[in-house]
């Protein structure tokens, strides 16, 4: 597996250094918690956590630090990554090892990536483990949101919060990493402070052609009755669905800052944006972000991305009209 990107850029956040401090300290608590949807920047926590854990310095040269890089560390296990449905069954399995020796003595860790997709069965299942937990083991837990996780699992574990990134180490983390720095500049400017999504944005290569349709499709859905017709466009397939998401988001907060005169995300759509603006009121883009919000979470819950359109089109008309100024 090849090394997480934006090491340097991470063990520069408030989340590492307060982790590696209480590892210094000697206070490693038994599980954190790490809220963030930033997952480029989860991947590359969880990597300076691991070789914290075994390297005073975490210096990614030495043997220990080799062996979290490439994976090879038998004690480190990462659980759930890309997982849906995690069920208690792998939950018992992870309990009961954690319960065991160390293959190398010292500690275990436990990283669960996406936590607030696994369901309640499973997370009751780790939970009597958090409540009495084994000596040298370690759970560090990670989600985009705490609206899924368990209230008794969240009482449990260190709260660490994975701040944004500021705009220019952004785009000086995606340069370093490769990207040309035309398309680092346009995806520090969109990101949002996510290293992610400054990526994915940076390296789109139809982008131009994936905010006009967005765009095109805000124009011209004046009701209901034109649903069905935008229903069986590409960009809403399980594919793109997740990625025609945050483009809606992307034109909305363009939208919002047409409205309130401020400098734009998408400046070089300016005169389009502004036309969106002209049908969609302050008060009618907060309302369509909710709806984009729920969206996400209804696509976290398995819904199939037909039925996550088919909301979202409906929505809009709706609040359009409801909140016209």
């Amino acid at each position: 597996m090849s090394e997480p990107r934006y090491l340097d850029e991470v063990r520069e956040s408030s989340a590492y250094r307060s982790i590696a401090a209480d590892i210094d300290r000697g206070e490693f608590s038994h599980a954190y918690f790490i809220l963030s949807e930033d997952k480029d920047a989860i991947d590359a926590l969880f990597t300076l956590i691991a070789m914290k854990a075994y390297c005073k310095d975490a210096c990614g040269v030495c043997a220990e630090c080799h062996k979290v890089l490439v994976r090879s560390k038998p004690d480190v296990k990462y659980l759930a990554e890309g997982k849906e449905n995690f069920t208690v069954a792998e939950m018992s399995e992870v309990t009961e090892d954690a319960g065991m020796t160390a293959f190398e003595g010292g500690r275990k860790l436990y990283f669960f990536k996406n936590f607030e997709n696994l369901a309640d069965a499973p997370q009751n299942k780790l939970l009597k483990t958090l409540e009495e937990p084994f000596d040298k083991v370690h759970f560090i837990l990670s989600a985009a949101s705490t609206a899924t996780v368990l209230p008794t699992i969240l009482s449990r574990v260190k709260q660490v919060t994975l701040a944004a990134f500021s705009t220019e180490n952004v785009r000086k983390a995606l340069v370093k990493s490769g990207v040309p720095a035309d398309r680092a500049e346009r995806g520090a400017r969109l990101s949002q402070g996510s290293l992610t999504r400054g990526r994915e944005f940076a390296v789109d290569e139809d982008f131009a052609r994936h905010v006009s349709e967005v765009t095109d499709l805000l124009l011209e859905l004046k009701s209901t009755a034109d649903v069905y017709r935008f229903l069986r466009e590409g960009i809403f397939t399980k594919e793109r669905i997740e990625r025609t998401l945050s483009m809606f988001e992307l034109v909305f907060h363009s939208v919002m800052s047409a409205h309130l005169g401020l400098p734009m995300l998408l400046e070089e759509k300016r005169e389009v944006i502004e036309s969106i603006a002209s049908s969609y009121s302050l008060a009618a883009v907060g309302a369509a972000t909710d709806v984009i919000l729920t969206c996400r979470a209804r696509l976290k819950a398995n819904c199939n991305a037909t039925n996550v359109a088919d909301y979202l089109l409906l929505k809009l008309p709706e609040v359009k009209y409801k909140c016209r100024s």
